[in-house]
Formats: C-alpha cells, sequence, structure tokens
C-alpha cells in the first residue's frame, strides 16, 4: 500500500469526528462522513534509520551548506537519546510529530518540515510496543525507562512474499514531554500511558482495515481447496482420477450434492423422487436410473407378515411365568 504526501496540517477539530460523539449516538450512515479520531497526540518523536527516512518524507533534511545540521540537529535527542547504544536504526529523528489515528488512515504530520504523511493500514505490517532503558542508569527506577510504538511499514503495491530482496522501513513513535529541554531533560512520566493508547488504537483501526490483497489469496486458497476435495467414484460423468486410489476421483467445485459413495447407485432427491417411487409410494426403481438397492430395498411389508413375528417385529414370548404380575 503507498501513502499519500500532505503539506498542510490536519484540524482534529474539523476534519475527524472524535470518538466519544461517535460512540455516543447512531451515525446516520456508516460509508461517509468524517473519519473517526481514536487517538490524538501532539508531542511525538519519529525515529528512523539515515537510509530510510527519505522514505517516509515527513523527516527534515539537512540545511543546504550546513554541516552541522546532518550531524546533530537531526539527531535522537535527550533523554530518550541515552537509551540507545549506537543511533543504528535510529539514527534520524524528527520532533514534534503529530499523530492522528483515525478509523480511515494512520497521519503523521511534522510541524518542522512541514510536510505530512498518510498511511493506510494494510502498509502496517507490524507494530509493536518497545521498551527502552537508559545505559548510564541501567538499575534506575522507571524515571529512566519509557516506550514506543515500533512499527514496520511496506509502501508497495505487491505483496513483501513477491519480492525476496524486500526491507521494511522501521519506524519509532515515542510519545515526549512538552516541557522538556536540553538543559533539564526529562522522561515524561504518562509516557507509558500514551503509547499503550497509541498502540491500542492502532491495532482497533488495523483490524478495521485489512489488505484487500488478502482477499485474492483466500479465493486462491479456495480454489485450490475445491480442487483438492476428495470425492467417490459413483454415477458422476466429471472427476479426475487419483492415481494409487482405486475409485477415488478428484473433486470440483460444482457445490452440489456429494457424489454416491462406492456401491450405492445414487441419490433420491425431491428433483428425481418420482424415478424412484410411485405416487403411492411404492418402489418402481427403473433400470438405468438407480439400479438395485440390494436385498428388501423399497419392498412394502404387510400387516399380516409384520403381525407374524410379533409387535414391532419381535416375537412374543407366551410362558406367563416370565410375565411380572402386578402389584397394588
Amino acid at each position: 500500500m503507498l501513502p499519500a504526501v500532505i503539506k498542510s496540517r490536519p484540524s482534529a477539530e474539523n476534519e475527524f469526528l472524535p470518538l466519544s460523539e461517535y460512540q455516543s449516538q447512531t451515525p446516520e450512515t456508516f460509508f461517509e462522513g468524517k473519519p473517526v479520531l481514536y487517538f490524538h497526540d501532539e508531542y511525538i518523536k519519529a525515529w528512523v534509520s539515515s537510509e530510510q527516512y527519505e522514505q517516509l518524507f515527513f523527516f527534515s533534511k539537512a540545511a543546504a551548506g550546513d554541516s552541522t545540521s546532518d550531524s546533530t540537529s537531526l539527531n535522537p535527542t535527550p533523554p530518550e537519546s541515552h537509551a540507545l547504544e549506537n543511533e543504528g536504526k535510529h539514527a534520524r529523528e524528527e520532533k514534534k510529530v503529530e499523530v492522528f489515528v483515525s478509523s480511515k488512515k494512520l497521519t503523521l504530520f511534522s510541524h518542522n518540515s512541514g510536510t505530512g504523511v498518510e498511511i493506510p493500514y494494510p502498509a502496517i505490517t507490524l507494530h509493536a510496543i518497545k521498551n527502552f532503558k537508559r545505559l548510564d542508569k541501567p538499575d534506575d527506577d522507571s524515571s529512566s525507562k519509557f516506550a514506543g510504538v515500533y512499527m514496520q511499514l511496506e509502501f508497495s503495491d505487491s505483496s513483501p512474499d513477491d519480492d525476496e530482496s524486500f526491507e521494511p522501513i522501521e519506524l519509532t513513535l515515542i510519545p515526549y514531554s512538552a516541557g522538556s529541554n536540553d538543559e533539564f531533560p526529562a522522561i515524561d512520566p504518562l509516557n507509558a500511558e500514551r503509547t499503550n493508547a497509541l498502540f491500542n488504537q492502532i491495532s482497533a483501526c488495523s483490524n478495521m482495515n485489512p489488505d484487500p490483497r488478502n482477499d485474492d489469496e483466500d479465493e486462491d486458497d479456495e480454489d485450490e481447496f475445491n480442487a483438492d476435495r476428495i470425492i467417490f467414484e459413483g454415477n458422476v460423468d466429471e472427476g479426475v482420477a487419483i492415481e494409487g486410489l482405486p475409485g477415488v476421483l478428484q473433486g470440483n467445485s460444482s457445490g452440489g450434492l456429494p457424489p454416491p459413495m462406492p456401491g450405492s447407485s445414487g441419490w433420491i432427491t425431491a428433483d428425481n423422487v418420482n424415478e424412484y417411487f410411485d405416487e403411492q409410494g411404492n418402489w418402481i426403481g427403473e433400470d438405468g436410473v438407480s439400479g438395485e438397492l440390494g436385498d428388501g430395498a423399497g419392498r412394502v411389508r404387510g400387516r399380516d407378515e409384520v403381525e407374524e413375528d410379533g409387535t414391532n417385529g419381535h416375537e412374543e414370548v407366551e410362558d406367563g411365568d416370565t410375565k411380572r404380575p402386578r402389584t397394588e
């Protein structure tokens, strides 16, 4: 799935319907109207590698002729950066990224670059909560620990399985304290709460927006399943014999009744019952239609014949001694 680049900041008040308002009333339609805003946060740090930041479009670029910008101002900032042993996959940071998690798309907008990106949920192939700890205070309390939402993004029209060289874009979103500064950096005490909310709402909206490419795969799987069904040989005109299984044919996806089992002579249904019974219910079993059902099949037994065998076909015992006497 491909993203859309935007140049203007979305308005949480005008372009989205708040989740609380959506849940408090019955919408007039489920197919039109504003997207529902499940989560909104104005202070998010975005981390990505130096090799991939340009693919996300909203990351700031070093100013022309500024040799220090690329090495300092765009690097991860404290206090969160103290948890990174080496920059590696988190070599670039975009600060003050505004996040909109809506029912239709995930929108990230950078106030520094003035650019944003709308990400379709099927493009998020993986997302999880990633925990960080300051390397200089490994045994410190929770004030030196924080978390972020780690994501893998695939910006392509084709499935990742179609390209062996596919490498997802790895993006990490870190909620930070708006009042933090370089002189007195501090981890936001609500970092964990905000991170969990961001993760949970991305999960909820992702479930509402499944990948349409999976529908085609499911149809292919269903066709393959139908083609591989095993049916038994009977009065059927189609089917391919399976080697090593005598009397067994490969099935098809016609959707009709299953073929008869080996040795049977067909299925009796409401459409063909007149070919097997007359109006009085007597068996007529025409040749070429059903063949013979076997000894006694379709024969109507007379009452005298049944009563000779006793009630319900069981012989009656005349020995009075075996009858239990009635007691009051």
